[in-house]
């Protein structure tokens, strides 16, 4: 990727206004169409005294232009310790100071020094794309500092499935809901765990706390968006823990800031790697896919194949399930449409985080459909994501039970492709199986149209 102020022309002429208390400095110039996913970064001195700082950006019309801030601690990629927050497209105008910021933006004093303002144009037409950013420094002291309210990170300690949603977004990206908002939605829908994942910001992780409750566990995540290649969910990462996005495929860095989610003890997944453009990072590193994103779609259909692909090569990905909700219902992405369903020991962070990373996992369309699924042999047995050993000469039961879904059809799958099918039934569905007949199986259930209803993760058999 191009840094800096390469590949766009750039004019820079600041101006000084005095009103009050209050300076205003103006920043402009222009990008041209070969300027597209360039980074573009403007310097801005701040000085003694600053208790705010406020921007507003405005450009022509046609084009999108993101925007985001770095302080004085720098802003190299993988520079944590200067990003101080990140809107995307979704805001024009941000504030920070020692006690608030526009959501996406990091709260606490606004030290001296140079500041960076990110510009970063993800769509320019073809008479280039002019911008402005008015930038307002506002003197005075800062009288009190923001202080961080991490979510808690146990609920209960019962072993148990639990229902969640692993991907959705606020006002703190661009979301349309407030961290509140959101919190009453999905305990309205009875889920038990949601995981917070805005676009290349850290910012609403450093308040979860304030919605703590006995009925919701709210874990930390970041949808790590690099318009250009593709989006990944870093799920269970610390509170102030953020994850760069500014390095290309060819750079070969995404693998560092996978291996700074698994040291927070979190997972790195692929997100819904058919919608708009192909997923262009290697896949090798990532722990799982984002198979089911809202509605069933053919872009899932693609999906679901995919992960099927790297089952059938003995390469181990989780497959989840998520709303990518941004508003209220009703629309395509409600929150909890579809689920994300894990047993874990325990309704915490460490629990489900850890249930995750088993596999023991089945995706379902709503709360309304209930599954379970075992494979047993020699008196052994074992659920979705675990390993069953089937030696020669024994036979291997597969079990499958769910609530009773009108009109569906249950379809087995394994390596070698659908090995049996069922109509939906109160009663149980039971198959039996050679020993070497298949690596892997897993469950499909399907309206009648092809829409999925549920699908697992597989159990794998060791002949």
């Amino acid at each position: 990727m191009i840094k800096g102020f390469a590949l766009f022309c750039f004019l820079l002429f600041p101006f000084l206004l005095f009103a009050g208390q209050d300076t205003v400095i103006v920043r402009s110039g222009h990008i041209d169409p070969q300027g597209i996913f360039k980074l573009v970064y403007v310097p801005v001195e701040v000085p003694v005294g600053i208790k705010e700082i406020r921007i507003r950006e405005s450009y022509t019309y046609g084009n999108v232009l993101n925007m985001g801030i770095y302080g004085p601690e720098g802003y190299e990629p993988g520079n944590t310790a200067g990003f101080r927050g990140w809107s995307g497209g979704a805001k024009n105008e941000f504030y920070i100071n020692g006690s608030s910021a526009s959501t996406g933006y990091i709260p606490g004093k606004v030290k001296a020094g140079t500041w960076n303002i990110l510009i970063y144009p993800s769509n320019v037409i073809a008479k280039g794309l002019d911008w402005k950013l008015e930038i307002t420094l506002s003197f005075g002291k800062t009288e009190s500092l923001f202080q961080v309210s991490p979510a808690q990170k146990v609920v209960n300690h019962l072993p148990g499935w639990y229902r969640g949603d692993l991907h959705m977004h606020t006002l703190h990206s661009d979301g349309k809901r407030t961290q509140q908002e959101l919190v009453n939605e999905a305990i309205d829908k009875k889920l038990d765990y949601i995981i917070s994942t805005e676009h290349n910001t850290n910012s609403a992780n450093q308040s979860w706390g304030k919605y703590d409750n006995d009925h919701l566990l709210i874990i930390n995540g970041e949808e790590v968006t690099t318009t250009a290649y593709g989006h990944w969910n870093a799920i269970g990462i610390n509170t102030g823990t953020y994850i760069d996005w500014r390095y290309a495929p060819e750079d070969h860095q995404v693998e560092k800031y996978i291996d700074l989610v698994h040291q927070d003890g979190g997972l790195a997944i692929i997100n819904h790697p058919f919608y708009a453009n192909l997923f262009l990072f290697d896949a090798t590193p990532f722990d799982g896919i984002e198979i089911w994103n809202g509605s069933w779609d053919k872009d899932d259909e693609r999906a679901l194949h995919w992960w099927d692909e790297f089952l059938q090569h003995g390469k181990k990905k989780i497959a989840i399930g998520a709303s990518d909700t941004h508003k209220n219902n009703p629309y395509d992405n409600n929150l909890g449409q579809p689920q994300t369903v894990v047993y874990a020991g325990s309704l915490s962070r460490n629990g489900i985080l850890s249930g995750l990373k088993k596999g023991n996992v089945y995706l379902a369309a709503s709360n309304n459909i209930n599954l379970s699924f075992t494979a047993s042999c020699n008196g052994k047995k074992s659920k979705t994501g675990e390993v069953l050993n089937t030696p020669a000469g024994q036979t291997i039961t597969v079990s499958l039970t769910t609530s009773f879904i009108p009109d569906a059809e249950l379809t087995l799958h394994s390596d070698q492709g659908i090995i049996a099918r069922a109509a939906s039934s109160e009663k149980p569905a039971q198959w039996t199986l050679k020993p070497g007949t298949a690596r892997y199986i897993r469950i499909e259930i399907r309206a009648k149209n092809g829409t999925m209803l549920a699908l697992t993760n597989p159990i794998w058999l060791n002949n």
